[in-house]
């Protein structure tokens, strides 16, 4: 048999019902800070939600980090600039369907020759500049004695089909999310070509390979030649939304 408790009336079941609720918010809300101070904690290499620098070293979550930044135009002009980068807003409008690149940049200076003033996204900006600072020239002073000054393309911004296809979707450098990587100048005179180079077991072909591979950690698409004949002589890179690394 229950026993006969007193009853306490509707205000006691209301202010039962407020103090659960007060004490699981309690808990959820100290939940939520511990978890704050904890990420805050990690170092950045391994801390998601921690911004990307030009500076940071390429790791893991290098790439989920640029493709976070890549929508965020001002914050992107902001991450090359605090670097002392020399970069223009750059808006291409095209009357072609599927071409232009509404808030790119123009690379006018930058550590690195590139030959002629690239006209990209501010995302492919960041990208390229961090795959040039922590993986090119740390490679080639490691493998060939002797740091890249001038990384040798075809182009970024070009208003055109995949694979100069007459028909078809657009490339990723209709949008100016791509640029191709023929080859590479070091600072002792001695160039590097993707075409010439790419495949054999020499230093240059091996520093080939190592900036190939490591590009996989920095860009959303990374194609060299094992992909097809047509990039025989080049990388192609780029910041379009899938992933691959051929």
């Amino acid at each position: 048999m229950e026993p006969d408790l007193p009853y306490l009336g509707e205000r006691h079941s209301r202010w039962t019902l407020w103090a659960s609720l007060f004490a699981r918010g309690l808990i959820l809300g100290s939940l939520a800070i511990a978890a704050w101070f904890g990420l805050n904690a990690l170092p950045d290499s391994i801390n998601p939600f921690s911004p990307i620098e030009l500076t940071s070293d390429v790791g893991a979550l290098t790439n989920l980090k640029l493709r976070l930044l890549q929508p965020r135009y001002e914050a992107c002009l902001a991450t090359i600039k605090r670097r002392s980068i020399s970069i223009e807003r750059k808006e291409i409008v095209s009357t072609e369907k599927g071409c232009g690149m509404e808030k790119g940049i123009v690379l006018k200076q930058s550590p690195l020759i590139h030959g002629s003033q690239l006209e990209l996204t501010c995302g492919l900006g960041a990208a390229l500049l961090i795959w040039e600072r922590n993986i090119v020239v740390p490679e080639s002073e490691a493998l060939l004695g002797s740091p890249v000054t001038r990384v040798r393309t075809f182009g970024t911004y070009s208003c055109r089909n995949v694979n100069h296809a007459k028909a078809g979707r657009r490339s990723a450098h209709a949008e100016g999310r791509a640029i191709d990587i023929a080859g590479f100048d070091l600072a002792d005179g001695r160039k590097i070509s993707v075409l010439k180079d790419w495949g054999k077991d020499t230093p240059e072909g091996r520093f080939l390979a190592q900036v190939h591979d490591g590009a996989c950690s920095v860009f959303n698409v990374v194609l060299g030649p094992e992909y097809n004949a047509l990039h025989k002589n080049h990388f192609h890179l780029d910041m379009s939304l899938w992933s691959v690394c051929k």
